[in-house]
């Protein structure tokens, strides 16, 4: 039946309107640094043709030939609304990631990578019902932005929350391009945790020192109402998934992102 299911799958995939089954080769056409540990590789099919277009949250597949090493796959969320051209993936180079370090090194501008169709079963409804709170920590950031580029371009009517906790300014990726989208939907709201505390410079971007908390969260976003969209680091995702329970949130209303065993979560 799983087998069956997952031919089903790969076909709908490659019948689909730019859509292709196993690997496409994909070139780099813009590496963007975003933060200290951050940077954005925009990806363009070397074929000229069409892309699928992802949902909101979804993320891409990558097989790797790095010199010395078995064949690496890594999955990498989007990070940019659906479009018919180009995938952005934001990648935190880890201190001990193969992958992420290869590609911190080595990925440039016309930079040739092997590319899966965009799969995952985190992501944002066709039209909300809700207000939508996205919530992250670090690098959890990237199926966040993606969702929120595309409620700015597509649903002005729904209200928004992002929040987001990142280490220190230095560590804040994409801290302006957030503070645009805002800016330009009627109904969202930005607010940003520092868990470091800085200088007055440092701290333009940030309107919270510590650690995002349940507590804020029954304060600050409609918990009676709102999907919670989370994706961070597994304590993060922990405490908040509990928090977020203990104060009242049901769970077909709590969506995360988690790329691992989901029982540590669950468990919490």
């Amino acid at each position: 039946i799983l087998i069956t299911r997952e031919a089903t799958i790969y076909d709908d995939l490659a019948a689909a309107k730019g859509g292709w089954n196993g690997w496409r080769a994909f070139e780099v056409v813009e590496v963007r640094p975003e933060s200290s540990v951050i940077t954005s590789f925009i990806l363009k099919p070397k074929d000229g043709g069409p892309i699928l277009r992802h949902r909101p949250g979804q993320y891409l597949t990558f097989w790797f030939d790095i010199p010395g090493h078995a064949p690496v796959k890594r999955n990498y969320s989007i990070s940019n609304a659906p479009n018919d051209d180009t995938y952005r993936i934001s990648v935190k180079r880890e201190e001990l990631g193969l992958a992420s370090g290869w590609l911190h090194d080595n990925a440039r501008v016309g930079t040739i990578l092997k590319v899966g169709a965009p799969a995952g079963d985190f992501f944002l409804p066709e039209t909300p019902q809700r207000p939508v709170v996205l919530l992250s920590g670090g690098v959890g950031l990237t199926p966040m932005v993606s969702m929120l580029e595309t409620l700015v371009a597509s649903h002005p009517q729904a209200e928004v929350h992002y929040v987001h906790g990142a280490r220190d300014a230095s560590a804040h990726a994409m801290g302006l391009h957030i503070r645009n989208l805002v800016a330009a939907h009627p109904q969202a709201r930005s607010t940003v945790f520092y868990e470091a505390s800085g200088n007055d410079a440092e701290n333009a971007g940030c309107d919270h020192h510590g650690m995002i908390s349940g507590n804020w969260l029954a304060e600050q976003t409609p918990v009676a109402q709102a999907d919670y969209y989370l994706c961070g680091p597994r304590p993060f995702l922990r405490t908040l998934v509990a928090d977020l329970k203990s104060a009242g949130v049901s769970s077909d209303r709590i969506h995360y992102e988690f790329f691992g065993p989901a029982d540590e979560v669950l468990a919490a």
